[in-house]
C-alpha cells in the first residue's frame, strides 16, 4: 500500500501521497498547491497501512506546485540502522587519499595520491586510481565537492577499504566511512540532500491524489 502523509496548518488538514522516501528526504504529492513556504516546520503523520503510524516534525526544503520535499532527520539509532539505505550518486570529481608511507627512509611520513571519485553516499564511496594502494592500512580521503574555495564542500573522512578490483589499467576501490568530524559530515549530508532534490525535480509526476 502507498504511504500517506498528513499535516495540519492554519486549521486545515492536508493529505498527500508519498512518492519518494530515502535517507533524510521525503517527497509528497498533494491534490492541490499548499499554503506553505520553504523553511516551514510541519507536524507530520505518516502511515503505510492505517495501522502503523509515525509522528514527526519535518522541514520544507523545496516546493514545486503541488509537490513538497520534506527534510526529516532520523534519530541517532535510526540513522545507524538505516545509513546503508542512503542513496549513492555517481561522481566525476578529483579527490585525495593519504596513508602512512611504507618506506622507512622516506622524508615523508604520509603518502598522498590523487584519485578519481566514482560514487559517493553518506556511508561510503568508491574511487579509481592508476596504482595499487595498501588496503590493510588506514586511509584518509578528502575531496572538495564544489571545487576550490568552497568550505561548505570540503569532506575529509577515514576509510576502510572493503573491496577492490582491476578495470583495465586502473584499480577500483570501495570503502566505508569509519570516521568523520561533525562539520565535514554536515557538508556531506547537505550535498547528498541537494543531489536527491535535483534528481527528483526531473522526475515526471503522475496524476496526484
Amino acid at each position: 500500500m502507498e504511504s500517506i502523509l498528513q499535516f495540519k496548518k492554519n486549521n486545515r488538514m492536508f493529505e498527500g501521497k508519498v512518492t519518494y522516501e530515502e535517507g533524510d528526504l521525503i517527497e509528497v504529492v498533494f491534490s492541490s498547491p499548499m499554503d506553505v513556504t520553504v523553511g516551514d516546520q510541519l507536524p507530520c503523520l505518516l502511515t503505510a497501512d492505517y495501522e502503523t503510524i509515525s509522528n514527526f516534525d519535518a522541514v520544507v526544503v523545496a516546493k514545486d506546485q503541488n509537490r513538497l520535499f520534506l527534510f526529516h532527520s532520523p534519530t541517532a539509532t535510526e540513522f545507524r540502522e538505516q545509513r546503508r539505505r542512503y542513496p549513492r550518486f555517481d561522481m566525476e570529481v578529483k579527490g585525495w587519499i593519504q596513508y602512512p608511507t611504507q618506506e622507512p627512509d622516506s622524508l615523508f611520513s604520509v603518502y598522498s595520491n590523487m584519485v578519481d571519485l566514482v560514487n559517493l553516499s553518506l556511508g561510503g564511496l568508491a574511487f579509481r586510481t592508476d596504482k595499487p594502494i595498501p588496503c590493510e592500512q588506514g586511509l584518509v580521503f578528502s575531496v572538495e565537492l564544489y571545487g576550490r574555495n568552497r568550505p561548505d564542500g570540503v569532506v575529509k573522512a577515514e576509510l576502510k577499504i572493503i573491496h577492490e578490483r582491476i578495470e583495465g589499467p586502473h584499480y577500483l576501490f570501495g570503502g566505508t566511512i569509519k570516521g568523520i568530524n561533525a562539520r565535514h559530515f554536515h557538508n556531506l549530508r547537505k550535498y547528498i540532500l541537494h543531489r536527491q532534490i535535483e534528481e527528483r525535480r526531473q522526475v515526471k509526476i503522475d496524476k496526484p491524489l
